[in-house]
């Protein structure tokens, strides 16, 4: 659960995860299907008062796709673990259902819970809590959504704190590749057309010999309607 806070509702760090509450999720059906809300409070980008008159927390419905893997089955299994109420992480009991105790998870714990999580999953690499965050604006931004709609997820106030999480990806990087290719068949017509002016251009220049085809000698003779040859070498250019 601790995985979808991050990516689903772009929480941050250890500090929006450790005063977590069950009241802050609630669970529905509306006509696009079963959904998941999230309520925000004070946070890093949102602590209320005078300052922030104009601004509001953090409040967004995830609509979750219908299956074995619903999101919103996930959250209502743990929620009903948690008896719908008290903190949102408590330590496990053992047993099924799945059920959980009143001793909190603490701040260290919840500190490393990505790292652990992505440990444990196989994944190499420097992970962190704020790994979940950029997940979620970095999945936004290769599906073509809106910065708008970014920032509602993701809680940031400008345009310019949440384009650090923009991350190319193979997909994209191919698509501005092939942007920039030449245009198909534009070098084959340009190469068609410098030999036509090649050939245009030898036609013009003036004879001269290259290569002896045949020799008939070298008389010339001259005739009442004009000249012409007899017994003349004759030569092509190529």
């Amino acid at each position: 659960m601790f995985y979808y806070n991050c990516k689903l509702f772009g929480l941050r760090g250890h500090d929006e995860h450790h005063e977590l509450e069950c009241s802050q999720f609630v669970l529905g059906t509306d006509n696009s299907g079963k959904y998941v809300e999230f309520i925000g409070r004070a946070s890093k980008t949102y602590k209320g008062g005078l300052a922030q008159m104009q601004l509001t927390n953090k409040h967004i419905r995830h609509h979750s796709s219908a299956g074995e893997r619903c999101i919103a089955d996930y959250y209502k299994i743990y929620l009903d673990g948690l008896d719908n109420g008290g903190s949102f992480y408590r330590r496990p009991l053992q047993g099924r259902p799945p059920k959980y105790g009143n001793q909190l998870v603490g701040v260290n714990k919840l500190k490393s819970m990505m790292k652990m999580i992505c440990k444990k999953a196989g994944l190499e690499g420097n992970y962190s809590n704020h790994s979940g965050k950029r997940t979620c604006a970095t999945q936004l931004y290769m599906a073509g959504v809106d910065e708008q709609e970014i920032m509602r997820r993701t809680g940031h106030r400008s345009e310019k704190a949440v384009r650090k999480y923009k991350q190319p990806c193979d997909d994209i990087l191919k698509k501005v590749s092939a942007v920039l290719e030449p245009i198909p068949g534009v070098a084959k017509s340009l190469e068609k057309r410098k030999r036509e002016d090649d050939m245009e251009t030898d036609t013009d220049l003036p004879c001269r010999p290259t290569k002896t085809l045949r020799s008939f000698g070298s008389d010339i003779t001259n005739a009442k309607n004009g000249q012409y040859f007899q017994n003349c070498n004759i030569s092509f250019n190529f």
